[in-house]
């Protein structure tokens, strides 16, 4: 007979839980380092997760599942990726930046939709390039450039 399997939890409000799951959920996103650490930064303005209390734990977890991660529910066996996730290629280093960005914006609800094609669609306004992986390096700087000038506008006015 096997032990029940006991879940990770400390006086630290599930402290060693939710830090369990934010690497687990950095894994499956399939963030490297750099990547992952800048969006801590970005989001809660610590080097490590470590760094987070309880309401950055949640609040970072939370936006770990808005980009994508299922909150570590496994498919079923046998189940299939849909043709569009198995065939996506990672992201690069300049998407992934304004993926950030667009989150952070997502985050202060200043954009009605936090999922990729919108993103697109801002990109395609700023360059007239339908997709990210066709985009030259100056257009990438300026998507980025843009997001960033979003980010720091006053919340009342347009993009």
């Amino acid at each position: 007979m096997t032990a029940p399997r006991r879940s990770v939890v400390d006086k630290d409000g599930g402290r060693k839980a939710d830090l369990a799951a934010i690497h687990i959920a950095k894994k499956d996103l399939g963030w490297d380092t750099d990547h992952y650490r800048d969006i801590l930064f970005s989001m809660c303005h610590v080097k490590s997760s470590a760094e987070l209390d309880f309401t950055g734990r949640k609040r970072f977890l939370a936006h770990l599942r808005a980009c994508g991660w299922n909150g570590g529910t496994n498919a079923p066996a046998g189940a299939r990726k849909p043709a569009s996730a198995a065939s996506r290629k990672p992201l690069t280093a300049p998407q992934r930046k304004m993926w950030s960005l667009w989150q952070t914006l997502a985050d202060a609800g200043r954009v009605e939709s936090r999922k990729m094609p919108a993103l697109v669609a801002f990109a395609h306004r700023q360059t007239g390039v339908d997709r990210l992986e066709w985009l030259i390096g100056a257009q990438e700087d300026l998507v980025i450039e843009s997001l960033k000038a979003w980010i720091r506008r006053p919340k009342g006015l347009p993009p």
